[in-house]
């Protein structure tokens, strides 16, 4: 038992031993850190003064000095005058041998310290003398300063992508760090962030814009700025195109969306499993391209591009390539003429809107009825589509013309021109744009075409050149004139001397708005006459002879959706009594039930002809492929409601 006390005694020392060095330890380690502090710039306690002035007086009192100028390479500070005080004496910090060194003496309240290195940290310490009785005031050390860091140089700007750039420059050795500061094309520079180092990504651009840069470094603090870098101007790319293309006869269409701060596309073309550049299109908005003369049924493969110039630096941005694309060409077929849906008479009155309209299908006069053309295929410059959708009719002259938009987008809207004696096609005008071609009009010298709240016209000797050199298809570069309305506009007529144009909306009442034509035979200009509010749902109007207005009201594609509904409204109203520009409607003097989806109407001589987009809609509870004519005294009959 003596043995294992003993041992116990034993360990019980060494613990007390351990903890006694570990105490001495953290001593030692205290009173360095304690020496290192004393021995720091604000230790003035070793300092060697220079001159007889070495009594402290403490009536000699100096007061803070203040770094007023700091440059590169100079720093100059500047303190109040002490009273009595005959010359001041200065002391420069050595931060290698962690003391000071006497430096000048002077007699003024200011000086220039000259000499230094750029980006470097720097004391002083001084005191005021009185050379008479050979005293001083005690030491005032100055703050820290840095002199200023070096001009930023070597500045350039790469591996652009749609939302950031990679700033670099020289590192240099008097810098702390880097302020950067970014600015659009207007100059108003606002900080972005900081570096240490040379180098800076900027993540937070938008595709396709102009940027420019300054840079300027910093010594010490931020506050503590050198010389700004020049500016750089560079741009961040487009996005690539999203592009779409489809093939035709003997030709592949490349389309895509305008991209955002692009200039103009490149289009590359794959040639021996190898991209080219095919051609070059300038201008944002010019984002298609038809690449023609080639083989059908032959394999092509493309990818678009967007550029952007910089005016400032002279450079061109190009996005990353589009996804690639394969067209093949194909033989395209002639506007097709035949029915669509009811290859004869029998078939059609079969059909499920002849046997909900009896009495609609009783007046139908058949013989003057047509197939509505381009509804299996219209040749649009060579580009096949299947589906048009048909709106507008009206009579110019010898031809019927049935306005038409393409349902997927794909194509530009077109015009079917008929012959009115056998209701052959004899041409499509192919028009400018794709928007809506809804309602069509002639007024003797223009065709009117209604699209959105804009009427735009076409001078009809185009077309009848077109008619007349046999043309199977006319492609229109513009229109005459596009002119904006106030109100939208969904079908137009001509009747007595003025243009017509009617609204639409499925809950809310329209207008019919009259508008005097002037300059017909150059450019048209239409000044507003009359407002006759409208009911819901008008899709067509046409004026008899006798003054009636008839109005085609349809919507949705079967009853069981809101506001269903496919007839045509009788009324009479008194155009030459309006009160304050506004005309009366009237009652409705007699409605006549017609299959679903009707559009517009015109009337040529005693019928009444009526469009049907059902044949477009696979939806649609009756479809109607054909133009369907009825007697207008069928439709005008005065049945009391």
């Amino acid at each position: 038992m003596k043995k294992i006390r003993n041992h116990k005694t034993l360990a019980f020392g060494l613990a007390v031993l351990l903890f006694m060095l570990q105490i001495t330890s953290s001593a030692a380690i205290w009173q360095t850190e304690k020496a290192k502090a004393a021995t720091g710039p604000q230790d003035t306690s070793t300092i060697v003064v220079s001159g007889p002035a070495v009594t402290v007086d403490p009536g000699i009192v100096m007061s803070a000095v203040t770094a007023v100028e700091i440059t590169k390479y100079s720093i100059t500070y500047q303190w109040s005058a002490v009273p009595n005080a005959t010359s001041y004496c200065v002391y420069k910090y050595d931060t290698a041998q962690a003391k000071y060194d006497y430096y000048t003496v002077t007699t003024g309240t200011s000086i220039q310290v000259a000499g230094l290195a750029a980006g470097e940290e720097y004391y002083f310490a001084f005191y005021a003398v009185n050379d008479l009785t050979a005293c001083r005031s005690d030491f005032v050390v100055s703050s820290q300063v840095f002199t200023k860091p070096e001009k930023v140089e070597n500045f350039t700007i790469s591996d652009n992508t749609t939302t950031s750039v990679v700033l670099r420059w020289t590192d240099l050795p008097s810098a702390t760090g880097y302020i950067i500061y970014r600015a659009g094309t207007g100059g108003n520079f606002k900080k972005i962030g900081t570096a240490v180092t040379g180098e800076y990504k900027d993540t937070t651009l938008s595709a396709g814009k102009t940027y420019q840069y300054k840079i300027v470094a910093y010594a010490g603090t931020e506050a503590n700025v050198g010389e700004e870098s020049p500016a750089v101007f560079t741009c961040s790319l487009p996005a690539a195109p999203t592009v779409t293309i489809k093939g035709g006869n003997q030709r592949v269409r490349l389309t895509w969306a305008a991209v955002t701060g692009a200039n103009g596309y490149h289009v590359y073309i794959n040639q021996n499993d190898q991209y080219v550049l095919l051609t070059t299109l300038e201008g944002k908005s010019n984002k298609k391209f038809i690449h023609t003369n080639l083989e059908n049924n032959q394999i092509y493969k493309y990818y678009v591009t967007a550029y952007r110039n910089n005016a400032y630096n002279g450079m061109v941005y190009e996005s990353k390539a589009s996804i690639e694309k394969t067209g093949i060409p194909m033989e395209v077929s002639a506007t097709s003429t035949q029915p669509k849906l009811y290859k004869s008479k029998s078939l059609f009155k079969k059909s499920e809107a002849c046997k909900k309209n009896k009495d609609f299908t009783k007046k139908l006069d058949y013989a003057k009825s047509f197939a509505i053309p381009g509804m299996l295929n219209t040749n649009v410059a060579e580009f096949g589509c299947g589906t048009m959708v048909p709106q507008g009719i009206t009579v110019a002259k010898s031809y019927f013309f049935v306005t038409a938009y393409d349902g997927q987008g794909e194509e530009n809207s077109v015009v079917y021109v008929l012959k009115k004696s056998n209701k052959k096609l004899v041409t499509t005008i192919i028009l400018p744009n794709k928007s809506h071609a809804g309602g069509i009009a002639f007024d003797g010298t223009n065709l009117w075409i209604t699209q959105a709240k804009t009427l735009r016209s076409i001078p009809y000797k185009t077309i009848q050149k077109a008619i007349n050199d046999k043309e199977p298809y006319l492609e229109l570069a513009s229109y005459g004139v596009e002119i904006t309305l106030p109100q939208q506009a969904a079908t137009v007529t001509y009747y007595k001397n003025l243009l017509w144009v009617a609204s639409y909306d499925e809950l809310k009442p329209g207008y019919l708005v009259s508008y005097k034509i002037a300059k017909k035979g150059s450019k048209p200009e239409l000044t507003p006459l009359n407002t006759i509010s409208m009911p819901t749902r008008v899709q067509g109007i046409a004026f008899s002879s006798n003054g009636r207005l008839i109005v085609s009201r349809s919507c949705q594609t079967d009853p069981k959706k809101r506001g269903y509904m496919h007839q045509l409204d009788v009324y009479k109203p008194n155009l030459k009594k309006a009160s304050k520009g506004i005309i009366s409607l009237g009652k409705v003097r007699s409605t006549v039930a017609v299959p679903t989806m009707n559009e517009e109407i015109t009337i040529s001589g005693n019928r009444i002809y009526i469009v049907f987009e059902s044949v477009s809609f696979y939806s649609a509870e009756q479809r109607v492929d054909r133009v369907c004519a009825l007697p207008v005294s069928y439709v005008t009959k005065l049945t009391k409601k």
